[in-house]
């Protein structure tokens, strides 16, 4: 009995911090915007990092993906694995449709975020989207009916 006993107390020990430390864990917050959708293609961005004051970044970090409808999910085209986005331009991107998307794997979008911020303030802001994203990744009006 006494054997037991402590046994528990040591499974209770150990587990505790694996407990609080999974509560901690948040996943991150992700958004999608529709772009366009015809009956044949869907485009849309996946917002990823929105901005961040505190870390001077007022841009939103967004991933850009084009579908074919009717076709597996794991059947996609990543027109931008990072784009940096105004305010304004994604709103002006927004689609107000309702159709389905899909979440697909971000580490592509997390390898260009860090190369993007790796690079001086100048190239940065240089790439920063300031119409809408399909005219930025030159896709506007490229629509298939």
């Amino acid at each position: 009995m006494r054997i037991g006993t402590i046994l528990l107390a040591v499974a209770t020990i150990l587990a505790a911090p694996v407990l609080v430390h999974a509560e901690a864990v948040k996943p991150p917050v992700v958004s999608t915007v529709i772009l366009s959708a015809s009956p044949r293609i869907v485009r849309w961005a996946t917002v990823y990092k929105l901005p961040d004051p505190a870390d001077h970044d007022p841009y939103y970090h967004v991933e850009v993906i084009e579908k074919e409808r009717h076709t597996p999910p794991w059947q996609f085209k990543r027109l931008a694995a990072h784009m940096v986005v105004t305010a304004d331009a994604l709103d002006r991107s927004r689609q107000r449709q309702k159709v389905r998307t899909y979440f697909y794997k971000d580490i592509e979008f997390r390898g260009s975020y860090r190369a993007w911020r790796a690079q001086p303030l100048r190239q940065r802001e240089a790439g920063v989207c300031r119409t809408t994203i399909l005219e930025c990744i030159g896709a506007a009006g490229t629509i298939a009916p």
